[in-house]
């Protein structure tokens, strides 16, 4: 038993030792700014995401149809997500009501209108185990939503009450322990390549909207909010 501690506190010492370096690293490396190194990250992992996206098109292609659907029966789209997550669903939210919907944003801070059967809910939840957003989703569950999930964890708890589940890569296993080893933790902290991944992505989809349903930005910009 007492050798199992020791190793456990020998490894938590070797990655803060991997930590260390990495910060020392990134602070006497002049050949190229930090900023600009975290950038390159992050469009990698972009890029990752654009050739895992081309591969399982027919997914997006599920989403697509099935938001224009809502969008021409006028019906409401409710997302739900938490902490950075939910900020990235308020900017879908956004833009959503460009295209004048209903749009709701679920959280457990004030009540939403009540779910008819067959609404839409959007779950944005990298590690797919986030427990307020896997308890407020079961609940709804009882009015029959459809529900699509964008995971970096297609087969977690979350990921399975998908109707449609996206895998958008940033908090795979293998991403994380690219990142223990490396300086991705410093350059990308745990979420962020996800979170990246997810608003690009739903911005995508909403251009695939706009297209298809032949909104041009002027269009969308009269259903803006004009602040004073």
């Amino acid at each position: 038993m007492g050798s199992n501690k020791k190793e456990v506190e020998e490894e938590k010492e070797d990655k803060k030792v991997i930590g260390y370096e990495s910060i020392k690293y990134l602070t006497s490396d002049a050949t190229k700014p930090v900023i600009f190194k975290a950038l390159e990250l992050m469009v990698k992992n972009l890029q990752e995401n654009i050739a895992h996206m081309s591969e399982h098109y027919e997914y997006v292609q599920q989403i697509r149809d099935r938001l224009m659907e809502d969008i021409s029966l006028k019906k409401r789209i409710y997302i739900l997500a938490s902490g950075r997550s939910a900020m990235v669903g308020q900017m879908l939210q956004t833009r959503l009501e460009h295209f004048g919907v209903e749009s709701r944003f679920i959280t457990n801070t004030r009540s939403v209108p009540r779910l008819k059967e067959g609404d839409t809910i959007i779950v944005i939840s990298g590690s797919g185990t986030t427990p307020i957003v896997k308890a407020m989703l079961e609940t709804y569950l009882i009015y029959n939503p459809f529900v699509i999930v964008l995971t970096s964890y297609v087969h977690s708890m979350i990921g399975r009450l998908g109707d449609v589940t996206i895998k958008l890569k940033g908090r795979t296993k293998s991403d994380l322990e690219r990142r223990d080893l490396g300086l991705d933790s410093t350059l990308a902290p745990e979420g962020t390549a996800f979170e990246h991944a997810a608003l690009a992505f739903l911005d995508g989809v909403v251009a695939e909207l706009a297209v298809s349903l032949h909104k041009d930005e002027e269009s969308l910009l009269n259903e803006h909010n004009q602040g004073l």
